[in-house]
């Protein structure tokens, strides 16, 4: 058995966790029940206040566990990824969970594309108390979808390549709303991601989740920020420059969704008018349609 582990790709999870004791058990019990074999286990406490601590000391499963000082989910999953020695990379949220044969599926898959350098599966979306409530279809991988449509396709369950996380870089730890999307534009420019057509994790929506919660004008504005920054990339490939104005008037989009999601309507409204200025037919899109009805009910329910 020992011979068949080590010949098995080594994957790393690391979970960040902060204030979330109520659901990080279901988070790694649902790591350390993998059907693969060889798996490193991290969780890394973000300066939690609740019973976080406690829960991590006298858990009776083997797996590594650090403590910090608040300073955000990034800084916590850097820290755990330099502590890891995985082949393999991934992360999970503490109130998420990873179905029991996801590693194993998602290594397998990726062994049949080498030249892969992420994996992401389907998930389904739990409530906070673990009750079905659908099931998300990932979008195939497209590097249109990625980067011109500035869609977030990898969700929960996504492993990618430590040699090429070695290349890209940490997250950004000045990015708190979508640091994710940065580090996923940053590592689409050393070779294409796949999908896995198969629910291999659980997605929680729960009161406390930051999905769903209004956001500071800064945080608002990181869309922006974050393709700015993905065209200001020294030796980026020229094929993504047709994409520009289109990635550009998308990141406003969202940033205008954000904004009024947030009650700031006037700079909602501007951020949707450059937009529209950069890509007419953006006003029109499928997106400029869900993101004003988002919007609207928003103001709806604050009413």
């Amino acid at each position: 058995m020992e011979d068949k582990i080590t010949t098995l790709p080594k994957v790393t999870i690391v979970i960040p966790t902060y204030n979330t004791a109520r659901y990080l058990l279901d988070a790694i019990d649902s790591v350390k029940k993998q059907t693969y074999q060889n798996v490193e286990l991290i969780v890394v406490d973000d300066g939690s206040t609740d019973d976080t601590p406690n829960l991590l000391m006298n858990h009776p499963m083997q797996f590594s566990h650090f403590r910090q000082e608040n300073a955000g989910q990034s800084a916590a999953m850097n820290f755990g990824w330099k502590q890891s020695s995985g082949d393999l990379l991934g992360y999970l949220s503490a109130d998420d969970r990873l179905h029991p044969n996801a590693i194993e599926t998602i290594v397998s898959r990726m062994a049949l594309s080498p030249e892969a350098v992420l994996a992401y599966p389907d998930f389904c979306v739990i409530d906070e108390d673990s009750n079905y409530v659908r099931t998300i279809t990932a979008p195939e991988y497209s590097e249109n979808l990625l980067i011109a449509n500035f869609q977030c396709l990898p969700g929960p369950g996504a492993l990618f390549k430590r040699a090429t996380w070695a290349l890209v870089g940490d997250w950004n730890t000045g990015l708190r709303n979508i640091p994710d999307m940065d580090f996923f534009l940053r590592f689409c420019q050393h070779g294409p991601f796949i999908r896995v057509p198969e629910a291999l994790a659980d997605f929680r929506i729960h009161s406390g989740s930051t999905t769903y919660n209004p956001s500071s004008a800064q945080r608002s504005d990181e869309p922006v920020t974050v393709i700015k920054d993905f065209y200001n990339t020294n030796g980026l490939p020229k094929r993504f420059l047709r994409w520009k104005k289109r990635a550009m008037a998308n990141a406003y989009l969202l940033s205008g969704f954000m904004h009024g999601f947030s009650g700031r309507y006037l700079i909602s409204l501007k951020q949707m008018f450059r937009a529209a200025t950069l890509s007419p037919s953006s006003i029109f899109s499928r997106k400029m349609i869900s993101y004003v009805i988002g919007i609207y009910k928003s103001a709806s329910v604050k009413k």
